[in-house]
């Protein structure tokens, strides 16, 4: 399933409607935390394998988190240190995180090392990047992955966007489509991501998919 949000959008950035978007494919291998300033909760990103971008900057906090082999017969599960990556996706359709071989413990810690990922487009190109490790290994469930990103771009580091210091709130703003049945913009905040997600993709629909998606609800009530 595609998640088809434009993120630029979704975080307040002017965006035109005709611009190129940009297609993030995801990996089950990458946990993808921060997309420009914004987290990105499992409910968003639920059965997801794609994520849309404007074409334009962007930055990314990420782990590689995979199963390696131990020994002949046992296996661990790898997690790395949070990862950023800034790249910019102008005039780009498909960008992918082209991860190096992570088969084993020696590949792991060699990763750990060197950090040798790139950003490809859909030919396999790499695009140029800047990116860094933040000064954690691991995440608390409850981090404020927001501030923590917010102040890493507030200081003079290797792949930080001052333009994202202070940004909190968020708004979505609508792809091509009839202006007439979608909101310009619709504030998204808190806890209420999810059920605003659906009024915007509701208001987007023609009244017969409306109607569909309406009967498929009451269909699907829980009691």
């Amino acid at each position: 399933m595609k998640f088809g949000l434009m993120v630029a959008g979704l975080l307040g950035l002017s965006l035109s409607i005709s611009a190129a978007a940009t297609t993030l494919k995801l990996s089950p291998d990458i946990d993808l935390m921060v997309v420009d300033g914004k987290k990105m909760t499992g409910s968003l990103l639920k059965g997801a394998d794609s994520l849309e971008l404007d074409g334009g900057q962007h930055q990314l906090l990420f782990k590689v988190t995979k199963t390696v082999h131990k020994g002949q017969h046992n296996q661990v599960l790898y997690t790395s240190a949070p990862l950023i990556v800034v790249f910019n996706s102008q005039n780009v359709s498909v960008v992918n995180i082209a991860l190096p071989r992570i088969e084993n413990e020696r590949d792991s810690q060699l990763f750990d090392q060197t950090m040798d990922y790139k950003i490809i487009d859909n030919n396999g190109k790499a695009l140029a990047i800047k990116n860094d490790t933040l000064p954690i290994k691991v995440l608390a469930e409850d981090s404020d992955l927001e501030k923590i990103i917010a102040d890493y771009n507030g200081k003079n580091r290797q792949a930080s966007i001052p333009a994202l210091v202070h940004l909190r709130a968020s708004t979505m703003t609508p792809a091509q489509g009839n202006p007439a049945a979608s909101p310009k913009v619709i504030t998204l905040k808190g806890e209420n991501v999810p059920e605003q997600m659906l009024q915007y993709w509701f208001l987007r629909a023609d009244p017969e998919t409306q109607k569909r998606f309406v009967r498929w609800a009451q269909q699907h009530l829980t009691p």
